[in-house]
């Protein structure tokens, strides 16, 4: 008969919870650095003491958004790394040569591919592009649900280590919870920006959870627990993914008087852009009404190129045109709307969004009557600083300038010391400063956000116009071509109401965002 009165049980229990004492260590470390102002307080905190290998990734980040130069970057990033390896190898079996090998080639290994996401994120944020966030995302999540069982096998041989945690099933039945427990934390700390520091000690103690029972052998049939894990995921993936038809097109629009002004964002040239494809009768207009803007100014026409209407106005661009000093782009949309025939509707799709604003705003442009925002970001809260000068991100912004060379091979152009990137992508808050001027009372505005941006507005996606519309479940290029985006700006230009917004809309956003580089401490 099993002995009930647990007086073998408690002090094992004690012994386990004592042994979490490097954890705790820094757990305080942690605390003493937020407190004081050299760790950011950003929802990305609580990852700071989180479950191997996600504790370097959190250090990973901070590095990439703070540091001015490379030798802080390095230096910075070699205290951490020792620190991280003594606190792994105190907590999976002591301080020994052997382990210390172990746990420091485990750290190398995540490191590479982590770092790789860190700068994914970076570019993500600094330049707008979600894509390249959910990829960075995907990739950390790749490397921790394989890696992260890794420094409790057994073993101080990597080999190995990778066998076993294989045979164990990756020891899901423990990283699946916590993974969740770990995402609803980040979610928490998220909506509510004070709480970051005081979640700290409660992401330590799930990591000390999952510590203990990562310590003990696994349970039943760990593979098959590993095989529902993925198909369960298989399933979730497939029904996210067919189910984002949304409301279709509604009712066809009546004709409109009046034209219509499309505009394409950065990188986007004469009849390239996923604006010009807008069936512009499914919104009342007629190709004899439908104008495209012209970044290289007016002229006679343009390529068509895949437009929906031939393109009769404006001189043929390239993607550097996109890239003009905003001072110019905005001078240049005064000029090219002077002459359209009233009301005039603009939409402007991404860049052009900071465009069509500031010229409204500042009373360049009177004759819009209404403007349509597309995919527009409120905030770019991250930037690097100039090449060769010292500066918060510097070492991100470096790598930034390797790396983007290698993006026009397919055919993404992209300068990142051109005048309108340093104007609002490189300046941190540039973009929330070309919005900052209001529109004049007259002027009618709707703004469509694509939920995959959600993530990259840390302060919030409504802007200060009529209508923010739900964020639609539509990846940002192809928001103007997608048939909610129809459905959305009839009812507004028919003074209906929006369609309805589900309150989980912006869930992804809340959940994802503590995995985001923190902001410049500036």
């Amino acid at each position: 008969m099993p002995d009930l009165s647990g007086s073998d049980t408690r002090p094992a229990v004690a012994r386990a919870v004592v042994s979490l004492w490097p954890l705790a260590a820094l757990t305080g470390v942690v605390l003493l650095l937020g407190l004081v102002g050299v760790l950011p307080r950003w929802p990305g905190l609580v990852h700071a003491v989180a479950l191997p290998p996600i504790d370097l990734y959190s250090d990973l980040r901070v590095l990439l958004a703070r540091a001015h130069s490379e030798p802080e970057f390095f230096a910075a990033l070699a205290v951490v790394l020792a620190v991280r390896v003594v606190v792994l190898c105190l907590l999976t079996g002591g301080l020994t040569w052997a382990r210390a090998r172990f746990v420091l080639l485990f750290y190398v290994l995540v490191g590479v591919p982590l770092a790789l996401a860190g700068l994914m994120g970076f570019m993500a944020q600094s330049l707008l592009y979600s894509r390249l966030f959910w990829a960075s995302v995907s990739l950390v999540a790749l490397v921790w649900f394989g890696t992260a069982a890794l420094p409790w096998q057994r073993t101080t041989r990597l080999r190995t280590a990778f066998r076993e945690a294989w045979g164990n099933g990756l020891r899901v039945a423990v990283l699946l919870p916590y993974a969740v427990a770990l995402l609803l934390l980040g979610a928490l700390a998220d909506l509510r920006p004070g709480w970051s520091l005081a979640l700290v000690p409660v992401s330590a103690v799930l990591t000390g959870a999952a510590v203990l029972a990562l310590r003990r052998p696994p349970r039943g049939r760990p593979l098959l627990r590993l095989a529902a894990a993925a198909a369960a995921f298989a399933v979730a993936a497939t029904v996210f993914v067919t189910t984002r038809g949304g409301e279709g097109y509604g009712q066809r629009a009546a004709e409109r008087s009046g034209s219509l002004l499309l505009m394409s964002g950065i990188n986007s040239s004469s009849g390239s852009g996923a604006i010009f494809e807008t069936e512009v009768e499914r919104l009342g207009y007629g190709c004899e009404q439908t104008y495209y803007f012209s970044y290289a100014g007016t002229g006679d026409g343009q390529p068509r190129g895949v437009a929906t209407c031939p393109i009769r106005t404006g001189a043929p661009y390239v993607p550097r045109d996109t890239q003009r000093p905003m001072a110019e782009q905005v001078r240049t949309f005064a000029e090219q709307v002077r002459e359209l025939p009233q009301p005039v509707v603009v939409a402007g799709h991404s860049h052009a969004v900071w465009v069509a604003w500031q010229a409204v705003a500042e009373g360049k442009a009177p004759e819009v009557d209404t403007l349509l925002l597309v995919g527009p970001f409120p905030q770019s809260p991250l930037g690097y600083p100039p090449a060769g000068k010292r500066g918060e991100g510097r070492v991100a912004g470096d790598l930034l300038r390797l790396v983007v060379p290698l993006a026009a091979h397919v055919d993404f152009v992209f300068e990142p010391d051109a005048p309108a990137a340093r104007e609002l992508l490189a300046t941190p808050d540039g973009a929330s400063t070309a919005l900052a001027e209001p529109l004049p009372p007259g002027v009618r505005s709707l703004s469509v956000t694509s939920a995959t941006d959600l993530p990259l507005m840390p302060d919030g996606w409504r802007l200060p116009v009529d209508r923010n519309v739900c964020p639609q479940r539509v990846a940002h290029p192809y928001l103007p071509i997608r048939p909610v985006f129809y459905h959305e700006v009839n009812r507004f230009l028919a003074d209906e109401p929006p369609l309805r917004c589900p309150a989980w809309r912006d869930w992804g956003a809340t959940l994802s965002r503590p995995f985001t580089l923190p902001p410049h401490a500036s």
